[in-house]
């Protein structure tokens, strides 16, 4: 028997061993069955799993569930991201060790992913994840590396992956180059300074206005609109650099903003994407003034050494007491920064570096068709992409100077020529293996190992290609070519929408250059969890709640259920009152099953009547409709509007209603009509379990093993079929009963909470009147009486004789006394004599006026307290009112 109180601290961890134990979820290729293979987000191995984990992995675990349920061979592997600059700085901080002895370092880097790999692989099955672990991948596996490699090889002999020196995002900060995705605008307040710039003709200035003193010394040119009369007369001139004492051209091009500042600017190498732009159009010459480690180099000249902070000042105060800075305002601008990592967010700056390149920019037309192709949930999701296609610039840097990453499987030699290394070979580490010749085939000069190591997104952006086993396919695994020709394109790809245009562009592209094909077929995309108050999650905001917080109070199901709220593509606020809730609601089902088990455990469904009483065929019609429901919207991946019917259906129309209508017969003595009861909840009860057993997989499995699974023998409710919804099981007719007999007997409860009254209290004498409804009342006439234990209830066809008395009228003593005094006493015997009349006339115009001993008194409705009852053939009633039904109460 199930105990009074539903502890999932007890249940959940101990289904959560079953189901490893007996591989309940252990992947099965069977070409039989329509695949599902489920893209699943590897998420970076920090060493814990924060709620937005949560939201988005539970949702996987939804849709995982609901499929195999549904009949599909769910392919559903987990895997981890590893490298990241995160774990490089967590080695050289707290372990001490230095990347100036990478075997070592590399290896603690090992170490610590490892130990932070066990800690969320546990996370992940505390909260009810049903991947198949026999399948987890590690993006620092030499078998997942080789296949990263094998990709680089193919984009490489396709002529789509080339060095170059180029203006990169680079983080003085983290030392290292960025791609565009892992920096973003930061709104700031900041200075405009407003600059004159001398012409080099002594014929006047140029003043410009620019947030960056400090690049004075890498200018190369002044910009204006070609347009604006204020500058029509120096375009063609050029200007002489004070300080610096260099002459740069005056411009003219469209791109200028006539209305930023002064309408001028200059082109520095490179503040912005923008003076990129101008370099390469205009030919325009390089010069760099940052160091790699943001501070000022030679060409700074005076400024050499400072920070770019400190050089912005300084020029600053230099041009001030030349009296070429006339002004600087306050502004609230846009800053580039490092935005990927919460904890650098340095300012980036655009450094002209050696670098990889895949090339992207040409292929990004291509790119957006694919994405056309698969189907976005929420649609608009797709507009994300291809706006970010839209805005690129230049193609994907894809070469990090770092340590603990998958590396290029290249040596170049002193002359440019780039050796690949061989296919058996994979995976290699150029800074440790040899190359694949002794000298380069081309000019024969010494070869040079490739000493950086790829971006994260070139690991992670194959991963549909790795859980379907491409790289073995290709190289003639025959099991490996199965696996692929199955389940690839993959079924779906679950991401939130922070990385649409990293993880979701670049695996399209890399996918279909590699294939031809698509990756997905769907793209589920989730919103971000913002903390109670509604902000960001942050810790200087204070609002960081970890799901080891919420799991030991709640459990694991009420969390499920805090994120299966969550609206598609939309940002959800944590709050601890809905897992509240949601818990409750978890007890209030057990009650419910508690209850049942008592009334079921000598049942035998084999034995069910198919005939049943109105009330029972009133629920299973409704479940019907919550099965057609529910299945409508998880094939829409909509969890929240379903997660709200199913849970107000059963905390409302089973638990209030429902149960409490068929008590009297199964306490009752009408053996027929008590197998029917017992026939419906059974049923009714079979079936929400299998609804709720994706959202809430531990206390489906309790209840299952409980009360089913004799009957039913499968060894997990999660190996059970999805309830199938039957058109012939709904009934309009039924349902208007049912509806009616709710209505009826809330009215009732309503008069008995009135009173003061048990809700199994006796209730000696109700009438019903009833036109319309009258022979709907007839049919239910047997559950009424029976659920609210009425001794003697009459259904009567028409309307009630019902007499309106006043029983009771009087001044207001509070209100009235004060005013009038000594008259009250006459003011009280007036409105006895009078009760009738006074009524209609407040009722009509609000107040009543009349005299007493020649003196005028107005009172109003505050001023006069009247009470009235109902009468039925002389004795006192009390009444509710349902459609066209009168219920009278004796």
């Amino acid at each position: 028997m199930l105990p009074k109180t539903y502890d999932p601290n007890e249940i959940e961890p101990k289904w959560q061993k079953f189901w490893l134990d007996e591989k309940i979820y252990k992947y099965e290729l069977d070409e039989k069955r329509p695949s599902y293979a489920i893209d699943t987000p590897p998420p970076f191995t920090s060493g814990t799993l924060h709620l937005g984990h949560v939201l988005s992995h539970t949702w996987i675990d939804i849709i995982a569930r609901y499929k195999r349920m549904t009949g599909y061979n769910v392919l559903f592997p987990q895997g981890f991201d590893n490298h990241g600059l995160p774990t490089e700085l967590k080695v050289e901080k707290e372990f001490g060790i230095s990347k100036d002895q990478p075997e070592l370092f590399l290896k603690k880097c090992v170490e610590w992913t490892w130990q932070a790999i066990e800690a969320m692989r546990n996370q992940f099955i505390r909260i009810g994840y049903s991947a198949d672990w026999d399948l987890e991948y590690h993006t620092m596996d030499d078998w997942y590396k080789a296949a990263v490699q094998k990709s680089l090889l193919e984009f490489y002999e396709k002529g789509m992956l080339y060095r170059d020196k180029h203006p990169v995002y680079w983080c003085p900060r983290c030392r290292t180059s960025l791609a565009k995705a892992e920096v973003g605008y930061v709104e700031e307040d900041g200075f405009l300074y407003y600059i004159k710039l001398p012409l080099a003709d002594g014929s006047g200035y140029v003043p410009i206005a620019t947030t960056r003193p400090e690049l004075m010394p890498a200018c190369v040119a002044v910009f204006v609109h070609p347009e604006d009369e204020r500058y029509k007369d120096v375009v063609g001139k050029k200007v002489k650099l004070p300080i610096f004492e260099r002459e740069v051209p005056v411009i003219a091009d469209e791109d200028v903003d006539p209305e930023f500042g002064t309408g001028a600017v200059y082109n520095c190498t490179y503040g912005d994407e923008q003076d990129v732009v101008w370099q390469k159009r205009y030919n325009l010459p390089v010069i760099i003034a940052i160091n790699e480690d943001g501070t000022m180099n030679e060409n700074a000249g005076p400024y050499k050494g400072l920070t770019t902070d400190e050089a912005r000042k300084a020029i600053a105060d230099d041009l001030e007491k030349m009296g070429l800075l006339y002004d600087r305002k306050k502004v609230h601008h846009r800053v580039l920064r490092h935005t990927e990592r919460s904890s650098c967010m340095a300012p980036i700056e655009l450094l002209p570096k050696t670098q990889w390149f895949i090339k992207v920019k040409d292929f990004t037309d291509e790119i957006v068709k694919v994405a056309k192709e698969i189907n976005w949930y929420p649609e608009d999701m797709f507009l994300r992409l291809k706006d970010w296609a839209d805005s690129m610039d230049w193609d994907w840097v894809i070469s990090r100077q770092r340590v603990f990453g998958t590396t290029l499987p290249f040596w170049v030699c002193k002359n440019g020529h780039v050796v690949p290394a061989k296919e058996e070979d994979l995976p290699v580490d150029p800074r440790f293996d040899k190359p694949p010749v002794e000298k380069c085939p081309v000019c024969g000069a010494e070869l040079e190992p490739v000493t950086d190591v790829l971006d994260c997104w070139i690991d992670s952006s194959i991963t549909p290609l790795i859980i379907t086993r491409w790289h073995e396919a290709i190289k003639g695994d025959e099991e490996a070519k199965r696996w692929f020709e199955h389940n690839f394109p993959t079924a779906l790809r679950p991401q939130g929408t922070d990385i649409i245009r990293t993880w979701a562009f670049y695996t399209i592209f890399r996918t279909y250059v590699l294939t031809g094909e698509k990756p997905w077929d769907d793209v589920l995309i989730n919103g971000m969890v913002a903390g109670p108050d509604g902000r960001k999650m942050s810790k200087s905001y204070g609002n960081v709640v970890a799901p080891d917080e919420v799991i030991p109070k709640y459990g694991a199901d009420a969390l499920r259920l805090w994120t299966a709220l969550a609206p598609p593509g939309e940002d959800h606020p944590f709050k601890w009152e809905t897992v509240e809730y949601n818990y409750r609601f978890l007890q209030k089902v057990w009650n419910i099953y508690r209850f049942a088990e008592r009334h079921l455990s000598d049942f035998d469904p084999s034995s069910a009547p198919e005939e049943l009483e109105p009330i029972d065929r009133w629920i299973l019609s409704r479940l019907h409709r919550v099965i057609k429901f529910a299945t409508e919207e998880m094939e829409r991946y909509r969890f929240n509007l379903l997660t709200r019917e199913l849970m107000t259906f059963v905390w409302h129309e089973v638990a209030d209603d429902y149960i409490e209508m068929i008590k009297y017969r199964l306490y009752g003595d009408d053996e027929e009509s008590k197998l029917k009861a017992k026939a419906a909840l059974y049923e009714l009860l079979y079936n929400i379990m299998l609804l709720l057993a994706p959202l809430a997989p531990h206390i489906t499995e309790e209840l299952y093993q409980e009360m089913f699974k004799a009957h039913i023998g499968s060894k997990s409710v999660h190996l059970l079929e999805w309830p199938k919804y039957d058109e012939g099981r709904i009934s309009e007719e039924v349902e208007k009963l049912g509806e009616l007999a709710r209505e009826i007997v809330g009215a009732m409860r309503r008069y008995k909470n009135s009173h003061g009254l048990a809700l199994n209290a006796k209730l000696k004498h109700v009438a019903i009147y009833a036109t319309d409804s009258y022979e709907a009342l007839k049919v239910i006439e047997k559950d009424i009486a029976g659920t609210m234990n009425i001794e003697r209830l009459e259904i009567i066809q028409g309307e009630p004789e019902l007499e309106e008395r006043i029983t009771e009228i009087k001044p207001n003593f509070r209100t009235v006394g004060p005013r009038y005094g000594k008259l009250v006493p006459k003011i009280t015997a007036y409105l006895k004599e009078n009760a009738e009349e006074v009524a209609r006339t407040l009722k009509e115009a609000g107040k009543v006026e009349f005299e007493v001993e020649g003196q005028k008194i107005e009172l109003a409705k505050d001023d006069i307290v009247l009470r009235k009852a109902v009468f039925s053939e002389g004795e006192e009633v009390e009444t509710a009112v349902v459609g066209d039904a009168v219920v009278v109460f004796f």
